[in-house]
């Protein structure tokens, strides 16, 4: 499944159910982007292409006069009196038209998208070539290019504990939609509850950002580095 036809489906939930954070994980609008970058990093990760969202992004960029950036919600947030599930459902409504117009299936409009993903990420780790990259790979991935000085933006587009919630969700969504058994959420978010007791019901994101008295990127490493440990204790 690609992320058009996902898009389409949540578009639904919202419409129908009132429930944008069944589908972010969050009930903001610009959680829309970082749970995009989730489901986009499981697809690049794991060698793959996903060349009808690409075409959807240069058809957004022609028809809006500007590429999808990380602060799109901020205009339609402003015109929606702050209704943050009408905000969303701009830019879910566009999708829904495109595919209404386009279908899901890729055009042949989108370029080859190795150099865009090169610059996106820039290199990726050697070791993950030839196997099936997991969620603790590229959370451990992240937390090393944040050491490093990387802003946490790079891999989830914004610089928000959030974002990174955010992010995992539509990594988890594309794993469980598309069926590649990611090996590493279930173990790892068992872990979280049963050896380290964090499994608070405002969720991880939330607590962790109270607990670095607002600090996002602090609560960021923070989960990482849980990342890190459940690692080294396997």
């Amino acid at each position: 499944m690609g992320l058009l036809d996902v898009l389409v489906r949540d578009r639904q939930w919202v419409m129908e159910r009132h429930a944008l954070w069944f589908v972010t994980g969050s009930e903001s609008a610009d959680s829309i982007l970082p749970f995009i970058h989730g489901w986009s990093a499981h697809t690049h990760f794991n060698g793959g292409y996903d060349l009808a969202w690409q075409e959807f992004l240069d058809w957004y960029h022609d028809s809006q006069g500007e590429p999808l950036h990380r602060d799109w919600y901020v205009k339609p947030l402003r015109d929606c009196q702050g209704d943050h599930e009408k905000a969303a459902l701009v830019l879910l409504d566009l999708v829904a038209g495109y595919v209404e117009r386009f279908g899901l299936a890729p055009r042949g409009k989108a370029g080859a998208l190795d150099g865009r993903i090169a610059a996106t990420y820039g290199p990726l780790p050697r070791e993950w070539g030839g196997r099936q990259v997991e969620l603790v790979d590229a959370l451990l991935w992240l937390r090393q290019r944040m050491h490093e000085g990387q802003d946490l933006s790079f891999l989830t587009g914004q610089d928000t504990v959030e974002s990174l919630y955010c992010f995992t969700t539509g990594w988890i969504r594309n794993s469980v939609f598309n069926q590649s058994k990611d090996l590493t959420v279930e173990p790892f978010q068992d872990w979280l509850r049963d050896v380290k007791k964090e499994a608070p019901g405002e969720g991880w994101h939330v607590k962790y950002l109270q607990d670095c008295q607002g600090d996002h990127r602090k609560a960021a490493l923070k989960f990482l580095d849980f990342a890190a440990e459940f690692r080294a204790s396997r």
